[in-house]
C-alpha cells in the first residue's frame, strides 16, 4: 500500500537512500553518491506532507516525494522548452529496494502520482534525473514523460546536470 510517510519511517526510509545510493554507484551513475538527499530532506518532505511510502508487511519498499510548488531548479532549461506553462508537480526521491526491482513498485508510485495530481487539480508533472540513469529514463518514458531538455541542479557535490522531462496527465 502507498501511504504518507512519518518521521517513524525514518530509518527505513534513509537504509533505502543508503542501497539506492550503493545501487546507482555500481551503476556508474553520480546519483545520490554525495549528501543529497540528505536526512533533512527527507524530513523536510514529511513534514511538507509530500513523502510518501510503499509498504508491505511493515517494510517499506519503495518512496517517493511529490512536491508541490515552484521548483527552483526548473526555472531554466536549456536545450528545450517546458511542455506547459501552469502549475505543475514535481517528483523526487523515487527509489524502490533492490530485491524488488522490476516488481512493478516504482510504476505503482508513478501511478500514485499520476492519481494526485488529478485530485489536486494539478495536472502536470515535471521530474528529472542524472543523463545516464538509463534505468529512470526508459521507465519515464515508459509513462508518458517527454524529455524536454535539460536542468542545473543547485550548487552541490557531483555533475549537476540532469534531463528533464514532463506529461500533461
Amino acid at each position: 500500500m502507498i501511504r504518507k510517510a512519518s518521521l517513524s519511517d525514518l530509518d527505513q526510509i534513509w537504509q533505502l537512500r543508503e542501497e539506492t545510493k550503493a545501487l546507482l554507484k555500481e551503476r556508474g551513475i553520480d546519483q545520490w553518491q554525495h549528501t543529497n538527499p540528505s536526512i533533512e530532506t527527507f524530513k523536510n518532505d514529511i513534514h511538507l506532507g509530500e513523502f510518501y511510502v510503499y509498504e508491505e508487511n511493515n517494510a517499506i519498499l519503495g518512496m517517493i516525494a511529490i512536491r508541490s510548488g515552484i521548483e527552483r531548479t526548473y526555472n531554466v532549461i536549456y536545450d528545450g522548452n517546458w511542455g506547459y506553462d501552469s502549475p505543475y508537480l514535481t517528483i523526487h526521491r523515487l527509489a524502490v529496494k533492490r530485491g524488488h526491482l522490476g516488481s512493478d513498485i516504482a510504476k505503482k508510485l508513478l501511478t500514485f502520482a499520476d492519481q494526485l495530481a488529478i485530485h489536486t487539480g494539478i495536472n502536470y508533472i515535471r521530474i528529472d534525473t542524472y543523463y545516464t540513469n538509463k534505468y529512470a529514463i526508459r521507465l519515464f518514458e515508459s509513462f508518458g514523460y517527454i524529455l524536454r531538455g535539460w536542468i542545473w541542479l543547485e550548487p552541490g557535490e557531483g555533475d549537476l546536470k540532469r534531463l528533464a522531462f514532463d506529461k500533461k496527465i
